[in-house]
């Protein structure tokens, strides 16, 4: 029997406004669930990663619910007293700066001792580093690192939860899915399907860059910001915000459209170009350093571009 329009109307009216009085009241028993002690436990969906208040401490936590940085009691990250300054490593390896890192060895100051960024790393303990990624299997190896702070997580300008494409070479992960146009003569090369091939789509939490720097002692120096992510790097340095000022030294890796190519040579669908992240380098008070900028891969004209904030 067939409900007459009214009726049917009424009953949709009734089940929408059940969903609704659900949805509210699930909310509001996953926001007063415990998680960590003093931590608000987070729920599928949770939108990124944000400091949380308890009655003693703060924390700092992202969509994986595990506790990824302690705050001091002004709101900052907890350092030791010696530390003078912070890197920030975006994309990070499970080894971050002691890895095999080949920016790392060409990398230096002109000012003072010319050591790579892993001699200074090792060797510096008023240094403190850290590091991003949304790739889990790095947390236990990066955890391990004296100085070093490890926040599994992914940097965007919009702060949430995106799809994230695991590929089969982990370090090919990106926000972004690959190019369907890419040239396949470059299947010659090993790392080609490993870069690629999609093998699964997950979740991840988005901060802004402007959000971890908002919690790093303002009387610390952020001396480098070194990003490796996979496509979208522009995007990471943009997501700095007016907090862009506060870095000295810029490493983004970056992929120059090969116009020789009847196909693409761009890995990712959408990636930020060469062009826009000179133009926008340049006009937030970066120096491009050609010396010290070097090929990361050949065959895709993929780059390490390294920016001086003002004049060499």
């Amino acid at each position: 029997m067939k409900c007459p329009p009214m009726t049917a109307m009424y009953i949709i009216f009734i089940l929408s406004i059940f969903n609704i009085f659900l949805f509210f009241h699930r909310r509001q028993e996953i926001c007063s669930s415990k998680h960590l002690d003093s931590t608000i436990a987070a729920s599928s969906g949770y939108s990124g990663g944000i400091i949380m208040n308890g009655q003693k401490q703060k924390e700092f936590v992202t969509m994986v619910q595990k506790h990824m940085v302690d705050l001091n009691s002004d709101g900052y990250i907890s350092m030791p007293d010696i530390v003078k300054r912070v890197w920030i490593d975006i994309g990070s390896s499970k080894d971050s700066f002691l890895g095999d890192c080949s920016i790392c060895q060409r990398v230096y100051w002109p000012h003072r001792s010319p050591m790579t960024l892993t001699q200074e790393f090792q060797q510096s303990n008023d240094l403190f580093v850290i590091a991003i990624d949304p790739n889990i299997d790095f947390y236990s190896s990066l955890s391990k690192i004296p100085r070093l702070i490890p926040i599994i997580a992914a940097v965007f300008p919009t702060e949430g939860t995106r799809a994230f494409y695991e590929y089969q070479g982990s370090g090919c992960s990106s926000l972004l899915e690959p190019n369907a146009n890419i040239d396949r003569k470059l299947a010659i090369y090993e790392w080609f399907r490993p870069c690629t091939k999609v093998t699964k789509i997950t979740g991840v939490s988005t901060l802004r860059l402007e959000t971890i720097l908002s919690i790093i002692d303002p009387r610390l120096s952020i001396e480098l910001l070194k990003v490796d992510a996979q496509g979208v790097d522009l995007d990471v340095v943009k997501s700095a915000g007016k907090q862009l000022k506060r870095i000295d030294k810029v490493i983004i890796e970056i992929q120059l459209d090969d116009e020789k190519r009847n196909n693409s040579n761009i890995l990712y669908k959408n990636a930020n170009s060469a062009s826009e992240t000179l133009e926008y380098m340049k006009a937030n008070g970066f120096a491009f350093d050609k010396d010290q900028s070097s090929v990361e891969n050949k065959a895709i004209e993929e780059y390490n571009y390294v920016f001086n904030k003002g004049k060499l």
